[in-house]
């Protein structure tokens, strides 16, 4: 799916966005997604997993083929802090409700062991309006946050479109990618300005080979064009997040 530019921030983001369900780039309708993340001890992650299994993913795999939901997975964060999220899930619909009827489903039977260990706990909705979907499933997932100028948020996307979502389109062809999408707040627990680019990937192969390809593109920009990359977001706002997609599921 709070979230903080100093510290927790990046984290937030670690375990979230299943790919939207709907190929395009500009999100019509918009995507929502909840997301609930847990800090969880190393000696309870397999009792955290399992009961996921248990509890957890009979309930999403229902709501999306009653069509509640458009799309859910659970994952689990690999680059680890000594303060950040381990594990999680996410849900996406076209609407609040759809995301509700799944809470409130969950909510219907008491917390798992493995949930009650947890030392930390946090929720995020978001929304998600430019975004384009490829093949396949992810396997990894990998986040991209900053904040745009307060001033001026609508500038961040606007460049990303205008510098890099031609290469996004070229990667999600050759199956390099998954999915990739933009993502914001809905519920506003932190900065308004915050985004979060988020790219799927197949293998972990597929990250180097995109890595590649945005250096390719990056080393072609103009010096205006350079500038507008960096005039776009505030300085030094940025943090990235890596996670394994764990269990997945979309129409």
């Amino acid at each position: 799916m709070k979230m903080r530019i100093a510290g927790l921030l990046v984290f937030v983001f670690a375990v979230i966005l299943v790919p939207a369900a709907i190929p395009q780039t500009e999100s019509t309708p918009i995507i929502y997604t909840y997301v609930s993340q847990f800090q969880v001890p190393r000696a309870n992650w397999a009792a955290y997993s399992e009961d996921s299994e248990k509890s957890l993913i009979p309930v999403l795999e229902k709501s999306l083929a009653d069509g509640s939901i458009i799309s859910w997975s659970t994952s689990e964060t690999v680059v680890h802090t000594s303060d950040g999220y381990t594990h999680g899930a996410a849900w996406s619909s076209t609407s609040i409700a759809g995301l509700m009827k799944v809470l409130d489903e969950i909510r219907k039977s008491p917390p798992r062991p493995g949930q009650i260990a947890a030392t930390k706990h946090e929720d995020l909705l978001l929304q998600t309006r430019a975004y384009h979907n490829g093949t396949g499933a992810p396997t990894y997932l990998r986040g991209v946050c900053s904040s745009a100028r307060p001033d001026k948020p609508e500038n961040y996307a606007a460049m990303l479109k205008k510098l890099l979502f031609p290469t996004f389109e070229e990667q999600l062809k050759k199956g390099v990618a998954t999915y990739y999408g933009l993502d914001e707040q809905y519920v506003n627990t932190s900065a308004p300005s915050m985004r979060c680019l988020i790219i799927g990937y197949p293998n972990a192969e597929s990250i180097d080979k995109w890595a590649t390809a945005i250096n390719t593109t990056m080393s072609k920009w103009s010096p205006a064009e350079r500038e507008e990359f960096v005039a776009a977001s505030v300085p030094d706002s940025r943090r990235d997040f890596l996670a394994r997609i764990t269990h997945s599921g979309h129409k």
